[in-house]
């Protein structure tokens, strides 16, 4: 094992090229989130290239379609380290999904950058067969964690959590578990379902008899958008409160489409950062215009009628991934990007924050924001943590 990550130390980086890869979702019910943070990855690495690149060097995203499929995935993880001989991974989907490319990255010492999923096994150094490791994101855990002590404060004392059964689900339980005996209050009821369900009508009335004053999702947003309408049409009046895998704008159309976004109103989404029409707000955000500046550049390249959570991680992650590969210098080897992503500073366009990975851990920021659907948009409505 330690001799194919030696042998493969520098795949990935010839004397004009930088190679890099995703698995994500570009078809089935995520696809706005792999066709949305890649898309705008490319487009910032694109710039990038048009200045000359990084020491010379062009930067190049190879993209593999996992439909959000644990089995895909794999096997378009392993064609990207393997096959296509990629430098390091970025944006990779999914908490299982990273989970399960994440040995064959460590065998072949590529490291796995920014990846869309906010679990904390995201986060981490080399050893025991597993590559570097730098999260993007505050993780499900806290931030589930900060928001059940934010609803009790407010005396949602009985919090229940309707969870997916994955890696994703059972982090969510855990913080939500954490999060109440902080706040000295006991979970009331859980449920676990499968992704993809659509039925949540029993779920939501056995919640709702264990006397649950909010529940707490950790689903993916496809799902929340049934479990919110089915609630709404219940006339159930709890608080329904998902994590950073909810904050989609993809929520707003997908629920227009459906007939359902007035049932939508009320949703709340504790994430890592502040949705585009907060982060132009300079009462908001001290980089309103970097962000503004970038929404119009994205709007004019795609063609898309907005902005998605999806496409702020993407253009985040090439801004991050870009700044470390300059730090690490012309001899660019995982080790020499491991060192470069622990000096550098990098600030989030759209919250103002200040990501890093050194002394503060290899996640880029912990910040948790409470953000809100109101008049049929994502809205900020309080900062839960620093």
């Amino acid at each position: 094992m330690a001799f194919a990550a030696s042998a493969h130390a520098q795949q990935g980086v010839t004397d004009d090229t930088i190679l890099l890869g995703s698995h994500t979702a570009m078809s089935g019910p995520l696809q706005p989130w792999g066709a949305g943070s890649t898309g705008a990855a490319k487009i910032y690495f694109a710039g990038v290239n048009a200045q000359g690149g990084i020491h010379g060097r062009q930067i190049e995203l190879l993209v593999e379609d996992s439909s959000y499929l644990v089995p895909k995935a794999t096997e378009a993880g392993r064609k990207l380290v393997v096959d296509d001989g990629i430098f390091a991974m970025l944006l990779a989907l999914g908490t299982p999904h990273n989970n399960a490319v994440l040995p064959i990255q460590g065998e072949f010492n590529v490291p796995n950058l920014l990846p869309m999923t906010a679990a904390r096994s995201m986060s981490g150094t080399a050893g025991d067969g597993m590559p570097e490791r730098f999260g993007a994101l505050s993780s499900y855990y806290d931030q589930v964690e900060a928001a059940v002590g934010h609803f009790a404060a407010g005396g949602a004392n009985m919090p229940c959590v309707l969870y997916l059964d994955t890696d994703f689900g059972y982090e969510i339980l855990e913080g939500v578990e954490s999060g109440a005996a902080m706040a000295g209050v006991e979970v009331a009821a859980t449920a676990a379902h499968q992704p993809g369900d659509s039925d949540y009508v029993g779920t939501l009335t056995k919640l709702a008899g264990a006397g649950c004053n909010a529940v707490f999702l950790g689903v993916n947003f496809p799902e929340a958008i049934s479990i919110k309408a089915t609630s709404a049409a219940m006339g159930l009046p709890m608080p329904i409160v998902g994590s950073t895998a909810i904050f989609e704008e993809a929520v707003i159309l997908l629920g227009a489409q459906a007939g359902v976004l007035e049932a939508l109103e009320g949703l709340y989404a504790a994430g890592s950062w502040i949705g585009m029409n907060d982060a132009k707000n300079p009462d908001l955000n001290p980089l309103h215009a970097e962000a503004a500046k970038f929404e119009a550049t994205f709007l004019q390249v795609t063609g898309a009628p907005l902005v998605t959570g999806a496409a702020l991680l993407g253009h985040n992650a090439a801004m991050i991934t870009a700044a470390a590969l300059q730090a690490a210098g012309p001899d660019l080897t995982p080790e020499s990007l491991t060192a470069a992503m622990e000096s550098i500073e990098v600030p989030n366009i759209f919250t103002g924050d200040t990501m890093s990975f050194g002394e503060g851990g290899r996640t880029g920021s912990s910040a948790v924001y409470l953000s809100q659907i109101q008049g049929g948009q994502w809205s900020f409505v309080e900062k839960l943590r620093d």
